[in-house]
């Protein structure tokens, strides 16, 4: 698309360079104020400013910043330039910080290729301004009660939005989100029911029970967990869709036999069924998430014509998840610092149950509070009792340790759960978390979940922890 440039729009660019470079010298922080500065002086800004030739656009529930990173780190790999808000924000104002990184001084466009993580909400704004080649919509869930908490509310944003000519790359195994496929260049990806994994799992948010065509109700193949899964209508024929990229089994170094679900940890090889035969590609991940998200990536590469071999290459040196996920080794102790979005139930409980599932003993600490300093009142705190907290009613599981203003709420939630309330500690202050845990013999790993705010809090209770671990360890 060309943009016209007027006068009034050069200045608004130099002004904002100016006033970015200002900021640096000063070692300010502001991923989104250049944008939100563009914005106010040039309302039309991003409709505006030139373009990469080719824009990859990420968006969906869960999974969208990994994916992103991942599509990024393959680009990296191939040896593409691009600009990408890997470290920015995912609404307008923070695409338009990242076009700004791509342009010349004056706005011109420098760099062939965008990676833009967008906002699920917001693409009806931004795909105005801009119209990806491709998107990757990783899933539609159910989040937090103040941003979405309505899936199909969501599905019917995107499904107005999307320019006619993107191609998607869509999730065969969303009951929800593969329906934006219909009508519209697309592939797809999916993972088999594997080697000794259950047909159907009962969580407590399951959104998407009835057609999406004709609202009648739906036969369940199997249910990986929520909406996720296969199903079909026997009234009118809708099925979901056959995945043209679909992983059948994983394998772990040295073996052709299937690995069992409850193994995936062990995993180095994730196989792929196409309509071309098997392809095979490594694989450095844990859990279910890190498949869904390196395949969502691999889908990608493929439908833009990488080979099998070069795509396996790039693939070789990159842990799914570096930036979310933290593992540190104390002696037979395994920390691992994992992010769970706060006030989203589904994104709880799938990283409870990513931890769950990893074989042995364990202990948690939740901070995943609604608060930050204060308690405010739009802190719903109702979304903590959708959450699958039952999985932390585990025999294997010795602790949980609860901290912040809203560990209360969680106790109560967990013991409605299930949770023998012996395994519950609650801490008001954060800080504290760290000295709730158990020291026991043996080999054990102690999960610590924090939401994007309470990041910085979550790096002291570990390195406390760690510290401890290493001090007072029997």
């Amino acid at each position: 698309m060309k943009s016209r440039r007027s006068i009034r729009f050069i200045a608004t660019i130099l002004f904002v360079r100016a006033t970015r470079t200002f900021m640096k010298t000063l070692r300010l922080k502001g991923t989104h104020f250049p944008g939100q500065l563009a914005k106010k002086l040039y309302p039309d800004f991003l409709t505006r400013i030139d373009k990469p030739d080719k824009i990859i656009a990420v968006t969906g529930t869960n999974g969208k910043t990994t994916v992103a990173n991942m599509v990024a780190d393959l680009a990296r790999s191939f040896g593409l330039t691009f600009a990408h808000n890997a470290y920015g924000s995912n609404i307008e104002e923070g695409i338009i910080t990242t076009l700004l990184d791509s342009t010349t001084l004056t706005g011109k466009k420098k760099l062939p290729l965008a990676i833009l993580e967008i906002d699920e909400r917001l693409t009806r704004i931004i795909f105005k301004a801009i119209h990806p080649d491709y998107l990757i919509i990783t899933n539609l869930f159910r989040e937090s009660y103040l941003r979405n908490a309505h899936g199909e509310f969501i599905y019917n944003l995107l499904d107005e939005s999307i320019p006619s000519e993107t191609h998607l790359i869509v999730n065969a195994d969303d009951l929800l989100s593969q329906n934006l496929a219909i009508g519209r260049p697309h592939t797809s990806f999916g993972i088999a029911r594997l080697s000794g994994e259950k047909a159907f799992t009962e969580n407590l948010i399951r959104d998407i029970i009835l057609c999406p065509q004709c609202h009648g109700p739906l036969t369940d193949l199997f249910i990986r967990y929520h909406h996720i899964g296969r199903s079909r209508c026997e009234t009118c024929g809708w099925h979901s869709l056959n995945p043209d990229y679909e992983i059948t089994a994983v394998l772990a170094a040295g073996t052709q036999d299937a690995l069992p679900f409850n193994k995936l940890p062990d995993a180095d090889t994730l196989v792929l069924g196409t309509k071309d035969g098997e392809e095979k590609y490594p694989f450095r991940g844990e859990n279910i998430l890190d498949l869904y998200n390196e395949l969502a990536t691999v889908t990608l590469f493929r439908a833009l014509g990488k080979t099998r071999d070069e795509i396996a290459d790039a693939l070789s040196d990159i842990v799914i998840g570096r930036s979310r996920k933290e593992v540190l080794e104390a002696g037979e102790k395994r920390i691992y610092r994992m992010l769970a979005k706060g006030k989203n139930p589904i994104a709880v409980s799938r990283v409870l149950d990513a931890v769950h599932s990893i074989p042995g003993k364990k202990q948690f600490i939740l901070l995943i509070d609604t608060s930050t300093d204060t308690i405010t009142l739009d802190d719903n705190a109702a979304w903590i009792f959708d959450a699958d907290l039952a999985l932390l009613n585990d025999s294997d599981i010795s602790r949980v340790v609860i901290a912040g203003g809203r560990c209360e709420d969680f106790r109560l939630a967990l013991l409605f759960a299930g949770v023998d309330e012996r395994k519950i500690v609650t801490r008001q202050d954060r800080r504290d978390a760290a000295d709730a845990i158990l020291l026991e013999e043996g080999p054990e790993t102690i999960a610590i979940l924090y939401s994007l705010y309470s990041e910085p809090i979550s790096r002291t209770v570990t390195k406390r922890l760690y510290e401890r671990l290493a001090k007072e360890a029997p």
